[in-house]
């Protein structure tokens, strides 16, 4: 079950001197909230002038995606009978809300104080339940103090339109808080809560969650709960109780231990995986006797094959680290270093084609993935990992039928089981990694934002798994230097030091305006919301150059056509078109990519006059393509001579000319919008 603890409203006077920085705009307040909450209730109850839609939108501008709204509605909208025509002005209202509609969790009414159930209460009720959810919102009804309402009718008409009973701690003192759909609604606004009257609250709702059968059965669950509390510190008390923290997040050991199994991780799980040492790596993939050696990639203008004389380290093994070599080290400082250093000239080709194999190996555990450079990105895996935490045997909704059949067809095909953690699924993506790409290793750093899972991946290094629990995220920041940040570099840090700010901790406590007058509003607001733990920044596929490929490496060498042909229509093609059809793409361009027992590269590409969408347009340049390549077209078991000798099916030598590896790229692609309609990028504009 999700937690929403927020607080009534975001713009108390008060809240200036205790809650906010000084010196913030209060025309920021909303957004500094929504880094630190993840909903807020408006009561417009007694507002004779609601919002109307601009400002609405300036809210969903203003707030993070996952940012939620509970709005009650103004009472002079609903506060005349039943006869009248008293919808209309609450009609508009519910048409100007749509704007914010996806961002708002539930809209709160409350009936007039002449309606009860015994007059005109039941026809009241039903109406406008039924006008509100014709709408598209869920609902929660507050009676208040009017006693009359709490009864079994009462409920079983608010059960019919899936909306809630919404508890008080006044209402509460009358009925015992009935649970009605598929939420609760809990409004201590008027309640001066202590620890101990909280975890009453918190008991009763756990209580309530099981009694439902949660989560075995989907069709009556509680799958969330809202409490609207009276100022920030009672939010913090009850995060504190929902969320408890562990007792020591000091040691690296117990920052990889997964939470207790009544902790629920809220918010995002965002990932960052970042190759480890990846150029080395890579050559080491193609020749396996620089394993355990000192080597190092070189920038330089010598041709490949000649001696290596100038130039500058891209990157170096872990072995060659031990002598002090770096990246961006000149090569004869490098070499003095280490003298028996050996040095491979940079192959991006061959360092781009292992990074896409990784990358779609990622995307499979992903609900969105960023690439930030050819070795490192971001996955967004909230939907995926939290989905394994339920027991998804018996009945489930559609939704989760067809996840999991993408889970069950995905390359890692692991068991879904009641229990499994984040840490879990993330060790399996480094053993996707390991045993898919022959060896390779990466580092992962697992937060709730992008910002600290870039820095937990550099944590432990190579191989390394730190996980930044969202309740330990202040204290793991809070004694690493500033320059940890992603972003800082020697000019900020040295900015920074002169104003007597050189941890994580000392930035998350520094005045926010003083910060503002020395670096600008933007940049002072970035850095201070990542020190502490706020920065959300959306993990977004950047899709404008975007061109899906895959590749198989094939059991064997092979020379001749008919047998390559084969392997590309018959087992790569419907691979590529469904990621295409799955992901909503047109395109123009087909290739083929071929790569030699020698590890040479070649493509060859083919373009259409207009847009195609079909698998039969990928297979049926195939064959043209492949006849692009020198190879052999004789069909016999043993193959004709080729500088190497005769090469046959059983125990052969292969010479360089052998295909071990094939590829399919589509590019040029088009986004099909949900009319079928091609959407249109900026290029279509130049």
């Amino acid at each position: 079950m999700k937690y929403y603890v927020g607080c009534c409203g975001w713009k108390r006077p008060e809240w200036a001197k205790n809650f906010y920085p000084a010196g913030l705009d209060s025309t920021q307040y909303l957004s500094y909230y929504s880094k630190l909450f993840n909903f807020v209730h408006l009561d417009l109850g007694k507002s004779l002038f609601p919002p109307g839609a601009l400002a609405l939108k300036k809210w969903v501008d203003e707030t993070s995606e996952d940012f939620r709204f509970t709005i009650k509605i103004p009472q002079n909208l609903i506060n005349k009978t039943i006869t009248s025509d008293q919808f209309e002005s609450l009609e508009r209202f519910l048409e100007d809300l749509q704007v914010l509609k996806e961002k708002i969790l539930v809209i709160l009414l409350s009936p007039p104080p002449q309606v009860s159930l015994q007059n005109t209460g039941r026809a009241w009720l039903e109406e406008i339940l039924r006008n509100a959810t014709h709408h598209g919102f869920s609902v929660a009804v507050d009676f208040g103090i009017n006693n009359t309402w709490y009864q079994e009718l009462t409920y079983n008409i608010l059960r019919r339109h899936n909306s809630s009973f919404a508890w008080s701690h006044t209402g509460y003192r009358y009925y015992y808080p009935a649970v009605t759909s598929n939420f609760i609604f809990l409004n201590l606004d008027n309640a001066s809560i202590n620890n101990d009257r909280a975890m009453r609250w918190i008991n009763l709702i756990k209580q309530k969650e099981k009694e439902t059968g949660y989560p075995k059965y989907t069709n009556n669950t509680i799958d969330y709960s809202i409490i609207v509390l009276r100022n920030p510190s009672m939010v913090h008390l009850i995060q504190n109780l929902i969320f408890p923290k562990p007792k020591s997040v000091n040691s690296s050991e117990d920052s990889q231990k997964p939470p207790p199994p009544t902790q629920i991780w809220p918010g995002k799980i965002i990932m960052h995986i970042d190759m480890n040492a990846f150029f080395p790596a890579c050559e080491e993939l193609r020749d396996s006797s620089l394993r355990g050696k000192a080597h190092a990639v070189i920038m330089t203008p010598e041709r490949e094959g000649s001696l290596i004389t100038r130039g500058a380290v891209a990157s170096c093994s872990y072995e060659a680290r031990k002598f002090g070599v770096k990246s961006a080290m000149s090569l004869s400082k490098a070499k003095e270093l280490c003298p028996s250093l050996i040095l491979k000239p940079v192959d991006k080709e061959y360092y781009n084609s292992v990074s896409q194999q990784v990358m779609r190996l990622l995307e499979e555990y992903a609900d969105a993935l960023e690439q930030t450079s050819i070795d490192e990105a971001y996955i967004d895996c909230t939907k995926i990992s939290q989905y394994q935490k339920q027991n998804i045997s018996g009945d489930v909704t559609a939704d989760q039928k067809e996840l999991k059949n993408t889970l069950n067809n995905s390359a890692r095909k692991y068991d879904l089981q009641e229990g499994f953690s984040i840490r879990e699924f993330a060790l399996n993506i480094k053993d996707s990694i390991k045993a898919q790409c022959n060896g390779l290793i990466c580092s992962i750093g697992i937060a709730s934002n992008k910002s600290v899972s870039k820095i937990a991946s550099d944590f432990q290094k190579p191989d390394g798994l730190t996980i930044v629990y969202p309740q330990d995220t202040i204290t793991f920041l809070s004694t690493l230097a500033v320059d940890r940040i992603s972003g800082i570099g020697i000019k900020t840090t040295r900015t920074l030091k002169d104003m007597g700010i050189e941890t994580i901790g000392q930035l998350s406590d520094s005045n926010i305006q003083k910060l503002s007058d020395k670096f600008g509003k933007k940049q002072a607001l970035w850095m201070w919301q990542i020190a502490n733990g706020k920065e959300n920044e959306p993990v977004i596929p950047r899709e404008n150059n975007l061109s899906l490929s895959t590749e198989e490496t094939l059991l064997k060498p092979l020379i001749n056509k008919k047998d390559i042909l084969n392997i590309l229509v018959n087992d790569m093609a419907d691979d590529i078109y469904e990621r295409v059809r799955r992901k909503g793409y047109e395109f123009r361009t087909v290739g083929i990519k071929l790569v030699r027992t020698n590890f040479s590269i070649e493509t060859r590409e083919i373009t259409f006059s207009s847009y195609q969408k079909n698998k039969e347009s990928i297979i049926s340049v195939m064959g043209t393509l492949l006849n692009r390549f020198s190879l052999n077209d004789n069909n016999n078991n043993t193959d004709e001579t080729s500088e190497g000798g005769i090469h046959t099916a059983n125990g052969y030598d292969v010479n360089s000319m052998y295909i071990r590896k094939l590829g399919i790229k589509v590019s040029n692609l088009l986004k099909i919008d949900r009319n079928g309609n091609p959407q249109k990028s900026i290029m279509d504009f130049v």
